[in-house]
């Protein structure tokens, strides 16, 4: 079961608004893997925080959109959303980064993301198109409420994000190799509590908000 926890500017029993559609958070092909590691909503945005990696460079592009309801009478006509994919840190042959997707309310939407691998050298043939997030009923209070989704998919099992913690809402993804030492792990360190800015941050800042017992080296 997906586990969520909601931030709101007042406190309230948690509603089951949004649901993480978990076959759809992880993706693998010839050109590689995403998986989608969790999902944060935002007044303004819906951000999708993932782990990519390949054999080969790439650069990822994305285009995300909302579909209707499959009933609907527009069931196959998507809205196109405005999104922003930032890079947050590489560690190895993984990108972590986040999908930054405009936040529109509609009750049974969908949203989607086509995610297309485009090779530093030549012409992409591949895009990969996944739909990890379902409105399932109103949002009472868009302009107060955050919440964090977990999904859990573990289809990049050692590729590990943990967080968020704290009202800063700091988190840290790492990557976990069979038989490598603690001491030559490399992380990526995040603050996402701006409702539109995800901001990279030291070591010592996530440390200074999370403290030692929210870190595992």
């Amino acid at each position: 079961m997906t586990n969520i926890v909601h931030r709101a500017a007042r406190s309230r029993p948690p509603l089951h608004i949004w649901q993480v559609q978990l076959d759809q958070t992880y993706v693998k092909g010839d050109e590689g893997a995403l998986e989608i590691k969790w999902i944060e909503i935002t007044p303004q945005q819906l951000r999708f925080y993932y782990v990519f990696t390949s054999n080969h460079d790439f650069n990822l592009r994305m285009i995300a959109s909302s579909a209707p309801p499959t009933e609907s009478p527009d069931a196959t006509i998507a809205t196109p959303l405005a999104m922003i994919v930032q890079t947050l840190g590489r560690l190895g042959s993984y990108e972590v980064g986040v999908a930054q997707v405009e936040h529109r309310s509609h009750v049974g939407q969908t949203i989607a993301l086509a995610i297309t691998p485009v090779p530093l050298s030549g012409t992409s043939v591949t895009t990969w198109r996944l739909a990890p997030l379902k409105q399932l009923r109103p949002e009472p209070h868009v302009a107060t409420t955050r919440s964090v989704l977990r999904t859990n998919s573990n289809g990049l099992s050692e590729a590990q994000w943990h967080g968020p913690v704290m009202a800063q809402l700091v988190s840290y993804a790492t990557i976990i190799l069979p038989g490598q030492l603690a001491a030559d792990r490399s992380h990526v360190f995040v603050r996402s509590d701006d409702p539109v800015v995800v901001a990279v941050i030291t070591e010592a800042e996530y440390l200074a908000f999370a403290g030692l017992a929210n870190f595992t080296p």
